[in-house]
């Protein structure tokens, strides 16, 4: 009887001091598109498992239906339209995705520093809406958050959580030439066999691709700390009211959740608060619509490819349409292109056009053969939980 009774002590005061039985309170700082996909996976389980989970949506947004989204919300009202943004943010991604690879290596750099620098001015205008709004501020301090989620491709998050005064840990895949992951995060990561990201270097490099990789990583810390983040740091200062950097701030995030995975990575030192959550969102695939599922068993035995450039581009020039479309009806699968640009002139019988497509159901289905992709890393993971071969 004593025992028991010893026993029922021990964890009440294990409750009482650990506060292991109780549930915490979120602010979530995102990024939209496939990042807040994957960011949602997380906060999801946060939610089935009783804590409580609020996000900061800008209007406008692409993804955030601010009607829809199963958490409590705190809406941040910017000084620009939908179109306007979309259009911005679009520009952005073409450009990195059609236009860059044209460029010589040296005006590949001088273009990146400017996609930055418009990207940057994109994440500061939704920081203005947070950090100037005192009512808003007011009601995020009252609330007593415990820990703040957040993006770092998307400044601002950290210095929130500065300003209230709680924990901070980011959801994160990777950044140009790995220059926060080295300058913020301090990884210690060599460029004598650590390739940087965008080169398609391996980390068995030949002598002269090292030194094309350190080369990389040096134009990066310029273009970072003497063009992005100065004017960051100087917000951040007056924002705090007391000297502060960017990169300063960043680096006291609790953990890194990396969307990636070790095993599909070249091998670099990594720390304690790196964990590797690549997949997280993988699932198994559900039925198809009924329309989908009949033009997909339309294709026999040679099955389907589908098609995508990701949740921002939503249009190309119309030659590169045409140049794509009469390269799909060539092939003898049928084609599932997620496009919402004008219908190009040459596109095949076997192709269709969709504004939307239900992606990891299509991965999940017996007869898709093939995965066209920008490498985004929610479709990639998508795509090798399913076993389908990616370009």
């Amino acid at each position: 009887m004593r025992t028991v009774k010893g026993f029922w002590v021990l964890f009440m005061l294990h409750l009482y001091f650990f506060d292991s039985g109780r549930t915490g309170k979120i602010l979530v700082w995102p990024l939209d598109f496939s990042h807040w996909i994957n960011l949602k996976v997380i906060l999801d389980q946060l939610q089935l498992r009783g804590h409580e989970v609020t996000v900061l949506v800008p209007s406008p947004s692409y993804l955030f239906d601010h009607t829809k989204i199963p958490f409590n919300v705190e809406i941040l009202q910017l000084p620009v339209t939908k179109e306007t943004l979309m259009e911005e943010l679009s520009g952005i991604l073409y450009d990195v995705s059609f236009e860059l690879p044209k460029l010589s290596w040296w005006s590949m750099q001088g273009k990146l520093t400017e996609l930055v620098y418009k990207f940057s001015r994109t994440a500061k205008r939704m920081c203005e809406s947070a950090i100037t709004n005192k009512e808003l501020l007011s009601r995020l301090q009252a609330t007593k958050f415990d820990i703040c989620l957040a993006d770092p491709l998307s400044f601002c998050g950290e210095l929130l959580a500065e300003l209230l005064n709680i924990p901070f840990v980011y959801s994160f895949r990777f950044s140009y030439g790995n220059v926060i992951e080295r300058l913020c995060a301090q990884l210690p990561i060599p460029s004598s066999y650590v390739p940087g990201i965008t080169l398609g270097l391996t980390d068995r490099m030949t002598f002269v691709q090292r030194l094309e990789n350190w080369l990389l990583y040096i134009v990066t810390d310029i273009m970072f700390l003497y063009f992005v983040f100065p004017e960051w740091d100087d917000y951040y200062s007056k924002a705090l009211g007391k000297p502060a950097t960017l990169c300063e701030i960043m680096g006291k995030a609790e953990m890194w959740l990396i969307r990636t995975y070790w095993d599909i990575e070249f091998p670099y030192p990594y720390l304690p608060n790196i964990e590797f959550v690549g997949g997280l969102h993988c699932k198994p695939a559900k039925p198809l619509p009924k329309e989908l599922e009949e033009f997909v068993q339309s294709s026999g035995k040679d099955g389907v490819v589908v098609f995508t450039l990701g949740s921002m581009i939503k249009n190309l020039t119309e030659e590169k349409s045409n140049l794509i479309a009469s390269a799909l009806a060539q092939i003898p699968q049928k084609v599932l292109w997620r496009y919402t640009g004008k219908k190009p002139d040459t596109l095949g019988p076997n192709t269709r056009l969709y504004e939307w497509i239900p992606q990891n159901d299509l991965l999940g289905h017996p007869k898709t053969r093939a995965f066209i992709t920008h490498c985004g890393t929610n479709g990639i993971y998508e795509a090798i939980y399913h076993g389908v071969p990616m370009l």
